[in-house]
């Protein structure tokens, strides 16, 4: 019995941990707001952002960036991290890391819009060699939790954040299968089997 709580604790916090490494990507976010006005919008904090938009199809709100450096230099390899999920970046130089944003705008009725916005990130590498390469990072979510509050805050004041749902049962914090089990008062030691 007492294998099986371990290692059924074990397999457990292996779940967790998986779990709670997945990028926290912002999900589509609900405005009321009307299409035009967050057409509008995504447009003006692109444009003070200094980012140009190389395709848009107002028919199907969609608007796609052209890639934007985030950093270059020698702070590259820790900017990577800021704004991509952690990979085994220790294997070159890296160089420079940009992103690129891809805008969907949905009418849902006259006053309701939802807005889901998704980053590329990749960096550019350089082997000891000379060559260079772009490599693909996986988001973690910074970016895009960057832009639509900026949108929010155009909209409905600098006091706007975005509403993050409460951690469910895999997001929180591993607890000890056998406090759950047994009590607290349990410990395990030398004179209990």
């Amino acid at each position: 019995m007492r294998n099986k709580t371990i290692t059924l604790a074990g397999l457990i916090l292996i779940v967790v941990s998986m779990v709670s490494s997945f990028a926290e990507i912002p999900p589509p976010f609900k405005f009321t707001i009307p299409f035009e006005s967050a057409w509008t919008g995504i447009h003006e904090i692109l444009k003070d952002n200094q980012i140009q938009i190389i395709q848009e199809q107002r028919g199907q709100g969609y608007i796609k960036t052209v890639y934007t450096e985030y950093m270059s230099g020698a702070l590259t390899e820790s900017h990577i991290r800021k704004i991509g999920k952690e990979r085994n970046i220790n294997d070159g130089d890296w160089v420079k890391v940009e992103y690129q944003y891809e805008i969907s705008i949905q009418l849902i009725s006259a006053r309701e819009t939802i807005i889901t916005v998704d980053s590329n990130v990749r960096a550019l590498k350089r082997d000891f060699f000379g060559n260079q390469e772009w490599v693909k990072i996986q988001t973690n979510g910074q970016r895009e939790e960057h832009l639509l509050t900026e949108f929010g805050r155009l909209f409905f004041g600098e006091s706007f954040q975005l509403y993050k749902p409460k951690k469910g049962f895999w997001e929180g914090a591993p607890k000890n299968l056998a406090d759950i089990l047994y009590g607290k008062q349990r410990t395990a030691g030398p004179e209990r089997p």
